[in-house]
């Protein structure tokens, strides 16, 4: 930003308040008539102005020559009236009075146009800053910005131009050079020959560096040599031993290298590399990587011109190396891809299941050689172009493409599934893939599926699994059980038989209090050893199927208030807050011994791990689970959650869970798994929503009564 003070002009308020207390002849009897007080005080008061008007001019002067920009005032035709040392130095001249004696529009400008366009601005506010070259003192251009404004006299006609000169040559380098890495990396893009990619890159290149020396080279590890498809613009076969060549080293060490005369010969002495061709008087070259591994260069040089490059174009050069690299790679897979299609292809012809491919229409782009087969065709011809509907019945080819369209609706694949078709008179099975595939833009183009006859294999498991099957259940059922009766038994009987030993052998020397403590920890265990043995006696008798559910249709509503009634205790010791919800008139078809121990399971398990003045809600109503009326039933609690882990484990019997309540309460670990199982047994679901310090919810459904 330009701030500028206008000097001049408070100048020249200053010398016309001098000019005002001018006295004149009429006055002057009356001056010689005063006092000398007053005299005084009037000389005093032309002291300050005097002194006022050299300090604004010593302020100036002090901008005007310590300001970092140039700043100058200039006549119409070409003749600069004041220059500050600033400007000077800028523009390469060796004092002040050196600068003054040039002719501005034939020494400085490159375009005389540019000269003539700033000289029509008039008027005294100030006109926006222009960008344009001039012509330093060696020859050599800079780029500038000015920020200035015509001086008008009283008829309007120009006396001077004042202005303010910054130096943007960096700034228009930096542009430049953003514009052309732009301009590259566009084109990487686009183009599809690397010669013609090469060639835009060494022109545009020539916009903000020297490439009329300007060379890409391959080199041929097995052979040992290099290769120049590509120099200065022009095509070239040339291919020499890489051997000790300034490319090769550069390509070997795989590094940027900025060399001037004296580096070269550094190399030279060394003997690194060996001299071919012309020395440059300075060299600059960076690797072409693919996946990090030098596979040529990219060099520029300069055999007149030690200054054509700087360290900071290295930068530029690599950014340039990175996008000839990423065309090398592209065209590299597109080599790749024509082989990968091919070798797919065998692929898909040799492997034992049906592969095919459609686009958004369900229509056949393509199948393997095994489909052809299953179809009873001969040539792929026959079924590109033809939907299922060509091939099957129409039930089967209608259900087939709702089933693609859902795929291609959802964006996700359809995996591992089963369906079936008749052919030649029989039933057959099959095992179904489907995926969708995209575009670029992430667009679904088709269906990609897979499918296998596995009519026979099914046949054969189905034997399998009858066969296997109760007996499994029952090996399954005995580990857990006696699993169980390991951990969970074993140690509160041993508690038992331990306080009872002590008390046998130390009672006459124990307090009654130490005695009835001892007892109640005897009656404790032995309650729980009680509640474990007849949960597991149940579990087991569902497990080999002595259990079967009597379903009766019966009010649930009932059956809750029941319930409720018998934990209200349990619920009035820990303050807890009862809320419930159940229409009167709902009723459910199962057994009505298992749903109330479910119902009788879930609130003890709620009351267990809610805290004191917690809220514990039941609630149920109707509801439409797969077209199936079903009465669904919620204990929710704000007592301390679970973790997903334990949700996810939870009606496992191997996992067994068991965990103290917020007043220290047990538990056996099997009510939630009768839970499950009983629910299942009756035809429903249960399902568990919770969150850790947020309380769990219980959800469980049963068919509805009819």
């Amino acid at each position: 930003m330009y701030i500028w003070y206008d000097y001049s002009y408070e100048i020249h308020c200053i010398d016309n308040k001098m000019k005002n207390p001018t006295i004149s002849d009429q006055n002057i009897l009356k001056y010689l008539n005063n006092t000398e007080g007053e005299l005084l005080k009037r000389l005093s008061a032309q002291e300050k102005l005097i002194d006022a008007l050299k300090e604004s001019e010593n302020n100036y002067q002090a901008l005007f020559n310590n300001s970092i920009d140039g700043i100058y005032k200039s006549t119409d035709d070409g003749k600069f009236l004041e220059v500050n040392s600033s400007l000077v130095k800028m523009l390469g001249y060796d004092s002040q009075e050196e600068l003054l004696n040039i002719d501005i529009k034939s020494q400085l400008y490159f375009d005389i146009s540019e000269r003539d366009r700033q000289m029509s601005f008039g008027g005294l506010t100030f006109r926006k800053s222009d960008f344009y070259r001039l012509r330093k003192k060696d020859g050599s251009e800079i780029w500038v910005e000015d920020h200035g404004r015509n001086v008008l006299d009283v008829n309007s006609k120009i006396l001077y131009y004042e202005g303010i000169l910054r130096d943007v040559s960096e700034k228009k380098k930096n542009d430049d050079v953003l514009d052309v890495l732009l301009k590259i990396s566009k084109k990487g893009y686009a183009s599809s020959s690397l010669k013609e990619f090469v060639q835009y890159i060494q022109l545009e290149l020539g916009r903000i560096i020297d490439t009329s020396n300007f060379y890409i080279a391959f080199i041929n590890r097995e052979k040992q040599t290099i290769n120049i498809p590509f120099i200065s613009g022009e095509e070239s076969e040339e291919e020499f031993p890489a051997e000790k060549s300034m490319t090769a080293h550069l390509i070997n060490t795989n590094k940027s290298i900025f060399l001037h005369t004296d580096g070269l010969k550094k190399l030279l002495d060394q003997n690194i590399i060996k001299q071919i061709g012309p020395s440059a008087k300075v060299w600059l070259g960076v690797p072409l990587r693919v996946e990090d591994e030098a596979i040529g260069a990219i060099v520029v040089q300069s055999y007149d011109n030690e200054n054509s490059y700087k360290e900071s174009d290295i930068e530029l050069m690599e950014f340039v190396s990175s996008h000839i690299s990423l065309a090398i790679q592209r065209k590299k897979i597109h080599q790749e891809t024509l082989i990968s299609k091919q070798i797919l292809r065998k692929v898909l012809d040799n492997i034992p299941i049906n592969v095919f491919w459609k686009d958004t229409a369900s229509n056949f782009l393509g199948v393997n050689a095994i489909s052809l087969k299953e179809m009873g065709l001969e040539n792929e011809s026959e079924v590109v172009g033809k939907s299922d509907f060509d091939f099957y019945d129409k039930n089967n080819a209608a259900k087939y493409r709702a089933d693609e369209e859902a795929i291609m609706l959802s964006g996700k694949p359809k995996l591992n599934y089963q369906e079936s078709h008749i052919k030649n008179g029989e039933k057959r099975c099959y095992v179904s893939n489907k995926l969708p595939f995209f575009d670029e833009q992430n667009k679904v183009i088709g269906i990609v599926g897979t499918s296998e006859d596995i009519s026979e294999r099914k046949r054969i498991q189905m034997e399998l699994e009858k066969l296997s099957g109760e007996l499994k259940l029952q090996n399954d059922t005995k580990n857990k059980f006696f699993s169980i009766i390991s951990h969970d038994l074993i140690n509160p009987i041993a508690g038992i038989i331990g306080f009872s030993e002590l008390l046998k052998e130390n009672s006459e020397d124990l307090k009654p209090e130490k005695i009835k403590s001892f007892a109640t920890i005897i009656n404790k265990s032995a309650n729980f050893t009680l509640a474990l043995l007849y949960d597991l006696l149940e579990w087991s008798r569902v497990q080999i199927g002595s259990i079967e559910p009597d379903k009766e249709d019966f009010r649930l509503s009932d059956l809750l208030t029941h319930n409720i009634t018998g934990v209200n205790s349990l619920v009035s010791s820990k303050n807890i807050r009862l809320k419930f919800n159940f229409p009167e008139n709902l009723s459910v078809f199962a057994d009505k011994k298992m749903v109330s121990t479910i119902t009788r399971n879930l609130m003890s398990n709620a009351i267990k791990f809610t805290p004191k003045g917690g809220t514990i809600t039941i609630s149920s109503k109707e509801m439409m689970l797969n077209g199936k009326k079903m009465i669904e039933t919620a204990i929710a609690d704000t007592g301390i959650g679970m973790s997903e882990e334990k949700v996810r484990n939870l009606f496992k019997i191997e996992h067994n869970y068991r965990s103290a309540g917020t007043d220290k309460e047990a538990g056996t670990g099997l009510g939630l798994v009768l839970c499950n199982e009983f629910i299942e047994k009756n035809g429903g679901t249960i399902k568990v929503i919770s969150y850790e310090n947020v309380g769990s919810s219980f959800i469980f459904t049963l068919e509805a009564s009819s």
